[in-house]
């Protein structure tokens, strides 16, 4: 989703034509692969003059860490599942590798609020791609799934409390 920068404001434009992905009025001497970013020109959102711009990527730590969290997830149901059990215990991992797969992480800009319209930069960020809420990953369902295992399995970190 192309966003417009207008000096200490954002403008998001939505369209639904991939052809049609430049957020500003494309300058009259060639289409934009050609005359190079930023793209400076009239807003197609609101008509005023701005660039477009991209929220920069989501923090290699920020992936580094949902990765982690994945990880150990699998790991610890492994673990637990390895060490036989209760026909429970069976059923109950092969239901925490269900909630781990169903609620992987996704990536999608958030803007978050401020004092005046559109004033904070829009971001990227990683959430469950099951629940859609805006919270960083590991949603509250991951959290509360991976729980009983912190105790039977080393690794666990207290941010994904």
């Amino acid at each position: 989703m192309p966003y417009v920068k207008h000096g200490d404001r954002f403008c998001v434009w939505f369209t639904s034509d991939p052809g049609d992905q430049v957020p500003v009025t494309p300058d009259w001497w060639g289409p934009p692969e050609e005359t190079g970013w930023p793209q400076v020109d009239e807003c197609r959102s609101c008509g005023e003059r701005g660039y477009a711009w991209e929220p920069p990527p989501v923090a290699p730590e920020v992936r580094d860490n949902a990765a982690a969290f994945s990880r150990w997830m699998r790991e610890a149901i492994s673990h637990q599942a390895g060490r036989g059990g209760t026909a429970f215990v069976a059923h109950r991992t092969e239901a925490d590798v269900a909630l781990v797969e169903w609620h992987g992480p996704k990536e999608i800009v958030v803007h978050k609020s401020g004092p005046g319209p559109r004033s904070h930069p829009p971001e990227r960020m990683l959430v469950c791609a099951e629940c859609s809420s805006s919270t960083a990953y590991p949603c509250r369902t991951l959290r509360m799934a991976a729980a009983p295992y912190r105790f039977s399995y080393p690794g666990h970190r207290t941010e994904w409390l």
